[in-house]
C-alpha cells in the first residue's frame, strides 16, 4: 500500500546561513550531475528574486518581531511513492495546496524535484508568521495531526492512495520502501516471518525458536512488549512495527492469534493512585537567614506600644525627633543577644562628637532643616546590605508615624527618615506583611509607591531591551537639576534617584553618546554614529502594531548615513526604525536598514526622492 509521507527533512534551522543553504538547494533548476532536479517553484507570501533577497525577506520578518533567534525556519519533504500515478504539476499543485492549508499568514517555499526515482516537494517555512508574529510549532503534533491528515486530505481529493489515520498506520519509509521493492528490507522478511509464525507456533517457546530459525533474536519479551533483533541491523519492537505496517503485528493481536494471550497484570503501584508530594518552595539563602535571625531575637516592639507612639508622634510638633528619641528607647529596652552578625545592627546613626567642656545652643528649627536633604536612618538591617542581597527590592514611602509598627514584624527593613516622612525599603516578598503592618487593605496603594520611588516596571523594560539587543545597561549618577535637559528624550532613558539627591541614569550602550552629548554638549560632540532617531524595540514595536491593527504588511529599505538623517528631518523620528546590521548579525560598513509601514511607502519614497537642503544638527 503507498501513499504521500511528509517527514522533516532535518532538525529544526537555528542558523541565518543554513536558512540562506535550504533555499539555495530547493530552488536549485539542476544537482550535482548535471540533471535536471526543480520542476517547479512557488513561494507563498515573498517573492521569488533570488536566493539572497529571498533569505533577507525571511530574515527581515523574523526581525520585525524580533525573533532573530532559536529556531529560523523548518523544512519538509512530502514524498510520493514511484507507483503512485502522479505527473509532476498534480505534485506541485497538492505541495502548494498543503502549504496555505497548514501555513497560512507564513512565509513559504514550494518546490517540486524530480531528480530521484520517486517526485517529492520541498516545502520550507519561515519560523515567524507575517500576520500575527506567532511562531511555527514544529513539534510531532504539528506533523501528525497537521501535515500528515492534510496531506492525506489532498491525496484522496486528486484520487492517490491513502491510509486510514484512524488506524494509527504511518506508512513505511522510502528508504524500506525501496529496498522492499528489490527484496532486501529486513522489515518486510520480519513481517512474513510474523504471518508464518502466527499459523505454525502454539507456545511461547515455539515461536521464539520459530523466530529464531527465521534468523531474527527475541532480545527482550515481557508483559507488554516484544523486542526483534537481525544481525547486523537495529532493534525494533512489535508496536513500532505495526504502526508501519499495521495492527496485525502488535503483541497482543500475535499473541491471541498462536493462543496464549494473557492479559498483563496490573502492578501494586499501578492500582493505587498516585499522591502528589507538595512542591517545596524555594528559599534563598537571605530568606533563611531572616527566619533564623527573627527566630532567635523577636521583634523588639508589639504592635499595642507601636499605636500608642504613633499617635504621640502624631500630636508632636517635632515628629522626627519624638520617633527617634523612641527608637533608641526601644532597642535600649531591647537586651541583645551576644553572637550576633555585627553587619545587620539594628540602629544607626552618623554623630559627630562633640568637643569636651563645649555647649553650642541650637534652634531646634533649624537643627531640623538637614534632615530635609540628609536622612537620618532606622531599621534592623544596613541599607546596603539589604539591597545587595537576594531577591526584589521593594521601596514605599509612608508617614513617620508609622515607622514604629515595622518594628513590631519579623522582617528586615531600612527606613530613610526625612522631616515629614519617611522612605521604607524591604525585599518583594515582605509586601504582606508589610500591608498588614502598615494596615493598608488595597496593596494597589503600595504598588503605586513602589512604581514612583524605584521606576520599577520602566527598569524592567530596559532591561528586557538590553537582552534583545544583547548588551548590558549602563548606569550614568547626574545632579538632579541636570535632568531638565533630557525632558523630551525619556524613551531612551530610566531616572532612578539616588543619594544626597542625586540622579542614577539606566540606559542602553546606543543611547550613550547621545545622553552625554545632551547633558554635556561642550565635552561631548556629536560622532559619526549618533543618530538623532530613535533605535529602540519601543518605535519598531509600535510600528508593528499598528501595521497589524491595520491590516498591512512592513516594508524595509537600505539606506545610507545621509539619506537617514535627510529622513528623520522629512518625516519625523516615528514613522521608522533603524537597524545597523544585516541578516548575518554583520555591520554593513556604513549602511542601514530602515523599517516603516506599508502606509507611509509614499512619504518615505518621496521623502528620499526630494531631501531638504539642510540637515539636522546633533
Amino acid at each position: 500500500m503507498t501513499m504521500a509521507v511528509v517527514e522533516p527533512i532535518r532538525k529544526p534551522i537555528k542558523a541565518h546561513q543554513y536558512v540562506h543553504d535550504s533555499i539555495s538547494y530547493i530552488l536549485s533548476p539542476e544537482n550535482k550531475h548535471g540533471e535536471e532536479k526543480c520542476f517547479k517553484a512557488t513561494c507563498l507570501n515573498c517573492v521569488n528574486n533570488g536566493v539572497e533577497l529571498l533569505s533577507k525577506d525571511f530574515f527581515e520578518t523574523r526581525r520585525a518581531f524580533g525573533k532573530v533567534y532559536d529556531i529560523l525556519a523548518h523544512h519538509y519533504v512530502q514524498s510520493f511513492s514511484p507507483n503512485e500515478n502522479i505527473t509532476p504539476e498534480l505534485a506541485h499543485k497538492i505541495g502548494v495546496e498543503l502549504a496555505e492549508s497548514v501555513a497560512p499568514g507564513f512565509q513559504v517555499v514550494v518546490a517540486t524535484h524530480v531528480d530521484r526515482d520517486h517526485i517529492h516537494n520541498h516545502v520550507l517555512i519561515n519560523s515567524v508568521s507575517m500576520e500575527t508574529g506567532l511562531k511555527w510549532k514544529g513539534n510531532k503534533t504539528t506533523l501528525k495531526k497537521t501535515l500528515w491528515k492534510e496531506s492525506d486530505r489532498l491525496c484522496k481529493k486528486y484520487g492517490l492512495t491513502t491510509i486510514d489515520t484512524k488506524t494509527g498506520l504511518r506508512g513505511i519509509d522510502q528508504t524500506t520502501q525501496k529496498l522492499a521493492e528489490k527484496g532486501k528490507s529486513w522489515k518486510v522478511d520480519l513481517c512474513k516471518a510474523l504471518d508464518e509464525a502466527v499459523k505454525l507456533c502454539n507456545t511461547k517457546k515455539e515461536f521464539i525458536e520459530f523466530m529464531k530459525i527465521k534468523g531474527f533474536d527475541i532480545t527482550r519479551y515481557t508483559d507488554r512488549h516484544i523486542t526483534f533483533q537481525k544481525s547486523g541491523e537495529k532493534k525494533i519492537r512489535a508496536d513500532t512495527l505495526a504502526k508501519q505496517f499495521g495492527d496485525v503485528y502488535k503483541k497482543e493481536y500475535l499473541e491471541k492469534k498462536m493462543g496464549f494471550y494473557r492479559p498483563p497484570k496490573k502492578s501494586e503501584t499501578e492500582s493505587q493512585p498516585k499522591i502528589k508530594k507538595p512542591v517545596p518552595s524555594f528559599r534563598t539563602e537571605f530568606e533563611k537567614y531572616e527566619q533564623n535571625y527573627f527566630r532567635k531575637n523577636p521583634p523588639p516592639a508589639d504592635t499595642v506600644w507601636a499605636k500608642k507612639v504613633q499617635e504621640m508622634i502624631k500630636r508632636s510638633e517635632f515628629p522626627i525627633l519624638l520617633l527617634l528619641l523612641m527608637i533608641v528607647k526601644m532597642l535600649l529596652r531591647k537586651k541583645r543577644r551576644a553572637g550576633l552578625d555585627r553587619k545587620y545592627r539594628t540602629f544607626h546613626t552618623k554623630a559627630k562628637p562633640q568637643k569636651q567642656y563645649r555647649f553650642k545652643k541650637q534652634n531646634i528649627r533649624e537643627a531640623l532643616k538637614r534632615y530635609e536633604t540628609n536622612p537620618a536612618t532606622g531599621g534592623n538591617i544596613l541599607y546596603r546590605d539589604l539591597v545587595k542581597a537576594q531577591g526584589d527590592n521593594y521601596r514605599v514611602r509612608i508617614a513617620l508615624s508609622a515607622v514604629p509598627k515595622l518594628y513590631a514584624y519579623p522582617f528586615f527593613f531600612s527606613a530613610k527618615l526625612y522631616k515629614d516622612y519617611a522612605l521604607v525599603t524591604i525585599k518583594a516578598k515582605n509586601k504582606k506583611l508589610l500591608q498588614k503592618a502598615l494596615e493598608v487593605e488595597d496593596i494597589s496603594v503600595l504598588e503605586k509607591h513602589d512604581n514612583y520611588y524605584t521606576a520599577k516596571s520602566e527598569y524592567n523594560d530596559l532591561k528586557k531591551r538590553a537582552e534583545q539587543f544583547g548588551v548590558k545597561v549602563e548606569f550614568l549618577v547626574i545632579q538632579s537639576d541636570l535632568l531638565k535637559k533630557l525632558d523630551n528624550e525619556k524613551g531612551r532613558f530610566v531616572a532612578i534617584p539616588a543619594d544626597n539627591g542625586k540622579i542614577k541614569l539606566a540606559f542602553l550602550p546606543q543611547n550613550k553618546d547621545f545622553i552625554l552629548h545632551r547633558l554635556y554638549p561642550d565635552r561631548y560632540k556629536s560622532k559619526n554614529d549618533i543618530f538623532s532617531v530613535p533605535r529602540n524595540s519601543k518605535v519598531n514595536t509600535k510600528l508593528k502594531a499598528d501595521a497589524l491593527l491595520g491590516g498591512k504588511q512592513m516594508r524595509y529599505r537600505t539606506l545610507t548615513r545621509e539619506q537617514v538623517e535627510q529622513l528623520a528631518e522629512s518625516v519625523g523620528e516615528d514613522r521608522f526604525a533603524v537597524f545597523s546590521r544585516n541578516a548575518k548579525g554583520e555591520s554593513m560598513n556604513g549602511q542601514y536598514n530602515v523599517v516603516f509601514k506599508e502606509d507611509d511607502t509614499e512619504i518615505i519614497e518621496s521623502a528620499l526622492q526630494n531631501p531638504k537642503t539642510t540637515k539636522r544638527k546633533i
